[in-house]
């Protein structure tokens, strides 16, 4: 009987009681709340990374693109066949029947001969997107195409009028060479424009990845940006980034 008596002692001594264990749990819950935010953060941190070094590449195939067409950006003029997927294995041609603006996320269908889609188009994607068995495919129907998520600014396709303030000259639809953009190191070229790793009610916290004219990559807060304005041709919905006011010769920061 005492036998019995001290064990339970010392079973009451090495346990924990109801209140310890609530304690426990709500220390664990604290470092839980704590830690998850900095786990997030650098989930972030390391996605946007990937994302600038993208933006990079992008920069190096799109010089290597200017430097084979005697100074010109790409565009294409209406009803231009477009390949998708890589010469040797298309997935199909579509034509584009006058609509400039597309060229935001045809621009891949230009970079063929330059950048072939088998070695570049899984950093074309975006960071944080699913694709299929190939990469310009899409995960959950495998024979349909996956956009770029990394997108041309509009303003490559149309004169500095189509988006002037004061609304002098004539706004028209044309390519773009290198030389014609004023200020290089503040107009962007390409930006990342999905961001799937940022929850869309948190983005405008959090930098986008941008490529400026001058080749170099940097993240930036939109709310930094310079206010779009509209576009004379389309009278549409102002978009940051493709709206910069007097286009080429503006700046978007």
């Amino acid at each position: 009987m005492d036998v019995n008596l001290v064990s339970r002692e010392k079973m009451h001594q090495l346990g924990f009681t109801i209140i310890e264990l609530l304690v426990s749990i709500g220390v664990i819950a604290i470092l839980i709340g704590i830690l998850l935010p900095a786990l997030s953060g650098a989930r972030i941190r390391a996605s946007q990374v990937k994302a600038l070094n993208d933006l990079r590449q992008i920069g190096f195939s799109v010089q290597l693109y200017v430097d084979d067409t005697d100074s010109f950006y790409p565009y294409y003029p209406p009803d231009t066949p477009h390949l998708l997927g890589p010469p040797s294995d298309p997935i199909a041609i579509i034509f584009v029947d006058n609509d400039p603006w597309s060229i935001s996320y045809l621009w891949v269908t230009m970079m063929h001969r330059v950048a072939p889609w088998t070695d570049h188009y899984s950093s074309w994607i975006g960071v944080g997107r699913d694709y299929g068995g190939l990469p310009w495919l899409d995960a959950l129907i495998d024979d349909q195409w996956l956009q770029p998520g990394y997108r041309m600014s509009n303003s490559l396709v149309a004169t500095p009028h189509t988006w002037s303030r004061t609304e002098t000259g004539t706004p028209r639809v044309g390519a773009t060479r290198q030389g014609q953009i004023r200020y290089p190191s503040s107009k962007v070229l390409f930006f990342d424009g999905f961001r799937p790793y940022i929850r869309p009610e948190h983005r405008d916290e959090h930098s986008r990845g941008v490529l400026f004219a001058d080749g170099s990559a940097r993240d930036v807060l939109d709310t930094d940006a310079t206010r779009p304005v509209m576009n004379r041709i389309t009278e549409l919905e102002p978009k940051l980034y493709h709206d910069t006011p007097d286009g080429i010769h503006g700046r978007d920061f």
